[in-house]
């Protein structure tokens, strides 16, 4: 008997065939691009762990325009190499979006904070130390805007999640009371600052030690608090400590250090020792302008601390055109809503006159500081309330410079609005 080859092969047998013999093809070519696809990855992560590490390079280096410009091709990198929701993705939005707030660049800056920390959430959970930094990273955004009732909640909640994971005595801990004292000091609560600095410094020379960068920004948020608390030995003690610090661990020229020069130059104009405070500030100046350009707050900061000094020396005039410089990039950096806006305002409109100035200048001058006062009591009165201690000094010196423009109408309202505290509660300008 024989077989017959002629045979139909059965639909079944025939699909199965051809399923093995895909399948086969698949497995081979998936198998023979393995190694491509691994090396493409090791690529991406190798790619991504240099441009993170030049980050953090550039930032020790106070490099931070350059810094931001790798932080995007870091973060490209690691959304190329890991997918949308790594880890790696989260860290890299973090890191750009910082630098952008250190820039105050604020265009898309909740955005990319509010992406870390969605896929935080997901990878570490809701109530983890990334989560927490994340948050941080944002309210710190919020307070350099000015708003400081939602940069408040989130630093709490901040300090919440750190204390209930990592510890009273950590340095995430340490971190959240030292931003939690910066917002009360740019608040103007400088009681309430107070002893928030005090355990943030005693926190961190416990985790650091005494000589460590974090221990020096305590130093001199400190320093800046006991100034304006008026204890001016204590303030230039802990000032040249923080000084000292970072000129040693980060270099002379380094932003770090131009922020504890700056400190030192105002603590000195206070103690009207006008010839060292110019020194400070001019050194503040030049690493601020080399680091951040001439158009950003940071800069005007050391234009302001400048100004004073130069006035301290019997110089209006100079003193004068730098505070209108700063006035101008405060406006534009800041917003002309923001109370460190307001602060800027404040100075010029009460600097005092030169010697040879006419009656006419002076009268025109009353009325543009009258004015300026007038944008001063505002942006006051809505970012502290209408009976703060701060927003009323601008109310005194207001009706001050109301009667020597001779706005006398302008002048008795306000002191009427003075004399009666329950009036003060509605504002005095918009």
């Amino acid at each position: 008997m024989s077989l017959a080859t002629n045979r139909p092969v059965p639909a079944w047998l025939a699909g199965f065939v051809l399923a093995a013999a895909l399948a086969t093809a698949i497995g081979l070519g998936w198998w023979r691009t393995q190694p491509v696809r691994q090396a493409q990855a090791d690529v991406l992560h190798d790619r991504w762990i240099h441009l993170a590490d030049r980050v953090h390079d550039l930032k020790d280096r106070g490099r931070y325009a350059e810094a931001l410009q790798t932080a995007a091709l870091a973060l490209e990198a690691a959304e190329a190499g890991y997918g949308p929701l790594h880890p790696a993705v989260a860290e890299s939005l973090n890191e750009l979006a910082q630098l952008k707030v250190t820039l105050s660049l604020f265009d898309d800056v909740d955005g990319l904070f509010q992406r870390a920390i969605d896929i935080q959430s997901r990878v570490t959970g809701p109530e983890s130390p990334e989560v927490a930094a994340s948050i941080n990273n944002l309210a710190q955004a919020c307070e350099k805007r000015g708003q400081f009732t939602e940069a408040e909640r989130l630093f709490r909640k901040s300090l919440a999640i750190y204390e209930s994971t990592v510890g009273h005595e950590h340095e995430l801990t340490a971190r959240a009371y030292n931003n939690l004292a910066y917002l009360e000091d740019d608040r103007h609560d400088h009681a309430a600052a107070e002893p928030l600095h005090r355990r943030a410094l005693a926190l961190r020379e416990l985790v650091h030690g005494p000589a460590h960068l974090e221990t020096a920004q305590s130093l001199g948020n400190l320093a800046a608090n006991a100034r304006h608390r008026g204890d001016l030995d204590e303030a230039e003690t802990l000032q040249r400590r923080a000084l000292a610090i970072r000129e040693r661990a980060a270099g002379p020229t380094h932003p770090l250090t131009a922020t504890s020069l700056v400190g030192l130059a105002r603590i000195l104009i206070d103690r009207d020792r006008a010839d060292e405070a110019v020194d400070a500030a001019i050194g503040a100046m030049a690493i601020r302008q080399q680091a951040f350009g001439l158009d950003n707050p940071a800069t005007a900061e050391a234009l302001e601390a400048l100004a004073l000094a130069h006035a301290g020396q019997g110089d209006l005039a100079v003193a004068g055109r730098l505070l209108r410089k700063a006035a101008s990039i405060r406006t534009r950096g800041n917003g002309p809503r923001h109370p460190r806006t307001a602060d800027c305002l404040e100075l010029l409109a009460t600097l005092p006159a030169p010697a040879d100035e006419t009656d006419d200048d002076r009268a025109d001058r009353s009325r543009e500081a009258a004015e300026m006062l007038e944008r001063v009591v505002a942006i006051r009165t809505a970012s502290f309330g209408a009976t703060h201690a701060d927003t009323r000094a601008a109310l005194t010196k207001l009706a001050a410079t109301c009667r020597a423009a001779g706005l006398d109408e302008r002048a008795r309202k306000i002191d009427a609005e003075l004399a009666t505290p329950a009036a003060a509660a509605t504002p005095t300008a918009e």
